[in-house]
């Protein structure tokens, strides 16, 4: 009886503990070089739900997670596995801990243990020239060029980055780890439609290059100041000294992270001497014009006068000038335009001030001459512009001081009235009206706006019910489903141009639904030939059928061929044009 008993809580312990669930975190090395990379893999041995990793607090994530899932029986026991794995690179030296990560099995969460990592300087690497990480390094280069390292305060300088690849190396994607940072600086970015590969130099070696980001920085402190780099992570193919069965070359993929480096910029002030009292901080080049909308009006009228500057240089960091009239004309608060925009060189355009004058008594006006000064960073020197002079002549009764003083109280109403409409233009035209208008009632627009609500009623009536029609018609919902589908993953194809592997599924998936919503098949119906056949029936022509087939093609191979930006773009415009070819040709 006693060694029943045994045999029974010996089986009963056995099965508890074979039922533990064993999650852990295990560490390709506890100790690496600033310049290296650690793999870390979390290992569970049951199928679990909702992973949660550690922050990687001081790390970057260069690649992960990828996940792995190994099953085996062995001598009818089974054996189960499931691992993510990060890649890591670390950003900066210290003793750190990756934290817990956790996952749930059943009902029951579970976490790993905390492991310690420490990070040292950075350690020389083995130079093997058949390591595909040693030839990256040597072939890749994230580089910035600025247009100018000494620039004066507010002078505009330019930084372009530049990704050099030399002409036996590919990449693949690239994704931004950190966007570089302009403290001090005003910044503004140029846009850049599309990342064109161009043939140059770099250290007097023939590369291709791409040019990433353009931006135009304002220094708005002296000194030196510093722009944090652009840093990229890049996935990079590498030849091999390795060949598939038909002899071409196997290339390695590998994950590189590149820096554009630290920036340094010694700002110098502007210069004392010379410096004019009424500087309002404007540097560039500029030009001022002061226009009158009238020369002559009369004492019930208006005029605007324009205030405008044009050039090249920081416009919106500088005061703008104004204007200083007599106290008979009334000024109102300007209206300002602007129409900048910014290239390589700086922000150039103009700023306009519109002012809406009215004058209070008649007399012939002069407008005073405006100066506007500014400092010109190329010949180091302060400049002025002077409008020239300007007279308005205001026609209407000479009114004496002792009338002027008696309808003050007048002026000063009619002014309150001006200011409640601001800066309306004034009407100087009368418009007059017949006498004997026709009488709205039953003329022809009271007949037309009686009928046209029940006429709209009608047609509205009628689209409904040719709509329920189709609702009905399995066909149309089935083919009115695919259109959507076919937009929708056209729409991500175009989203994701720069992202090889999703871009060519999305694609494939759009053409197939288009086709779909055309031809009326199912996804168990679809072969290539009765598509072949399907079009021709709808007097598709071959030569478009066979853009239709390249297209399929080109996705089926986006796998095993390396494509760059180039071809997506030209795939995707294909796609565009064939959706259009087919609509035209088919009957």
């Amino acid at each position: 009886m006693r060694n029943i008993l045994l045999v029974i809580l010996f089986g009963f312990f056995s099965c508890i503990i074979s039922a533990q669930v064993n999650f852990r975190a295990n560490l390709s090395k506890s100790s690496l070089g600033i310049n290296e990379r650690v793999r870390v893999d979390f290992i569970i041995d049951k199928d679990g739900d909702n992973f949660t990793p550690p922050e990687f607090e001081n790390f970057r994530i260069v690649a992960g997670p990828s996940q792995s899932i190994k099953n085996s029986w062995i001598n009818g026991k089974r054996s189960y596995s499931k691992t993510y794995t990060y890649f890591l690179s670390p950003i900066k030296k210290g003793n750190f801990k990756i934290g817990q990560a956790s996952i749930q099995v059943g009902d029951e969460i579970y976490k790993t243990m905390a492991l310690n990592l420490v990070v040292t300087s950075a350690v020389d690497k083995p130079l093997n020239p058949n390591d595909p990480s040693y030839v990256a390094d040597k072939n890749i280069h994230l580089v910035a060029e600025v247009s100018k390292t000494n620039p004066y305060l507010n002078e505009p300088i330019s930084i372009v980055y530049k990704l050099y690849v030399s002409p036996d190396t590919g990449v693949n994607n690239w994704r931004e780890l950190d966007a570089p940072r302009y403290a001090d600086f005003w910044s503004k970015n140029i846009n850049i439609k599309n990342l064109t590969v161009e043939n140059g130099t770099y250290k007097g070696e023939p590369y291709r290059y791409v040019i990433l980001r353009k931006t135009v920085l304002y220094p708005q402190k002296i000194g030196e100041l510093s722009i944090e780099p652009l840093v990229l992570d890049i996935t990079v193919q590498t030849p091999s000294n390795r060949r598939d069965f038909f002899g071409q070359i196997i290339n390695n993929t590998v994950n590189k992270t590149v820096s554009a480096g630290k920036i340094k910029v010694q700002v110098k002030p502007l210069p004392e001497m010379g410096r004019p009292n009424n500087f309002s901080g404007a540097v560039g080049k500029f030009d001022l014009f002061v226009t009158s909308s009238k020369k002559e009006l009369l004492l019930s009228e208006a005029f605007q006068l324009d205030l405008e500057i044009k050039g090249n240089g920081n416009f919106n960091l500088f005061a703008f000038p104004s204007i200083n009239l007599p106290q008979s004309l009334e000024v109102y608060e300007p209206e300002r335009s602007e129409k900048l925009t910014t290239n390589f060189k700086g922000i150039r355009g103009s700023i306009k001030d519109q002012y809406t004058i009215v004058p209070s008594s008649a007399g012939k006006y002069s407008i005073p001459r405006i100066s506007f000064n500014y400092f010109d960073p190329n010949d180091s020197k302060y400049k002025t512009q002077t409008s020239i002079q300007n007279y308005i002549n205001v026609k209407g009764a000479i009114t004496n001081n002792s009338r002027i003083e008696n309808n003050a109280e007048d002026r000063a109403s009619n002014k309150v009235d001006l200011m409640q409409y601001g800066n309306l233009s004034f009407k100087t035209k009368t418009k007059f009206k017949k006498i004997n208008q026709q009488i709205f009632f039953y003329s022809k627009i009271f007949w037309v706006i009686l009928l046209l609500p029940f006429t709209i009623l009608f047609i509205i009536l009628i689209i409904q019910r040719i709509l329920n029609n189709k609702k009905n018609d399995k066909n149309w919902i089935r083919a009115n489903i695919a259109k959507k589908l076919g937009k929708k993953y056209l729409s991500d194809a175009k989203k994701n141009i720069d992202n090889k592997t999703k871009f060519y599924e999305a694609l494939d998936k759009a053409m197939m639904n288009y086709l779909k919503s055309i031809l009326l098949f199912d996804n168990s119906e679809y072969n290539a030939k009765k598509v072949r056949e399907s079009l021709l029936n709808k007097s598709v022509s071959l030569k478009t059928i066979n853009l239709l087939e390249d297209i399929f093609n080109n996705c089926q191979m986006a796998r095993y061929t390396p494509f760059d930006t180039v071809d997506m773009d030209n795939d995707y415009r294909r796609a565009l044009e064939l959706i259009t070819l087919i609509n035209n040709e088919i009957k």
